[in-house]
């Protein structure tokens, strides 16, 4: 694989995607159109993380989410309080809470907010709280649908994503010149802007659900290969695909 690959998501310590493009052989192109910056002075996440010893369940939405969960239990739970089942959207989220001997269910297959709704231990709440770990502003699916299903719902806002406008400027000029863009989310893909009618219009564009292949569409990009999910092997499988 001696093409060139566009990847727009945030920067990780490790991250394996770009680890997998790597061994295959690929020109990475990475320009990060997007931060994530954690919220360091919030008084609503430390009184969330005082009782989180009330809550029935805990969701983490992402791996961020999941690190910056366990960051502030470690802060003011020299134990991990007991009692609480936790979740998580997808595997590699389940993977950093594992990392603290927390074991946390997700969904296999599809990993978003309807594959994690879909697990059986999710279906009858009443009465039950429920804390959702999560960045600012998120989809709204997931504690709507908890909260139909009887659930008491808080969330707990850890971290903000901002867009770079330079960045995202040096990515639309790259586009056209990649045999490939990764977009792990809407959001990124809508910091590039509408392509309808631009020369990266043409460009393949891998994503990781239907939901952000749909984004991708109303953008205006006519080749969009859809992963099985977000997981490194899936997104690099959809790469092998669309090139």
């Amino acid at each position: 694989m001696s093409q060139r690959i566009l990847v727009i998501r945030p920067s990780r310590q490790v991250d394996q995607f770009i680890a997998l493009l790597e061994q295959a052989g690929a020109q990475i192109c990475h320009t990060p159109v997007m931060t994530i910056e954690p919220l360091v002075d919030g008084q609503e996440i430390k009184n969330l993380i005082l009782e989180v010893d009330n809550f029935d369940k805990a969701i983490c939405v992402s791996g961020n989410a999941a690190q910056l969960t366990l960051e502030w239990l470690d802060r003011y739970w020299p134990m991990m309080p007991v009692g609480i089942e936790f979740f998580a959207v997808g595997q590699q989220t389940a993977e950093i809470l594992a990392s603290a001997d927390i074991t946390a269910l997700s969904p296999m297959g599809r990993q978003n907010s309807e594959a994690l709704l879909a697990l059986p231990e999710l279906q009858v709440l009443s009465d039950q709280r429920v804390i959702i770990f999560r960045g600012c502003g998120g989809r709204e699916i997931l504690g709507d649908t908890l909260m139909e299903r009887g659930a008491r719902v808080d969330y707990c806002e850890l971290y903000r994503r901002v867009i770079n406008p330079e960045q995202a400027m040096l990515a639309r000029q790259q586009l056209a010149q990649s045999d490939c863009l990764v977009a792990h989310s809407g959001e990124l893909l809508q910091a590039l802007g509408e392509q309808v009618g631009e020369p990266g219009a043409g460009t393949p564009v891998v994503v990781p659900s239907e939901r952000v292949a749909e984004i991708a569409r109303e953008l205006g990009y006519q080749n969009i290969i859809s992963a099985e999910n977000a997981l490194p092997e899936s997104m690099f499988a959809a790469v092998e695909k669309a090139l």
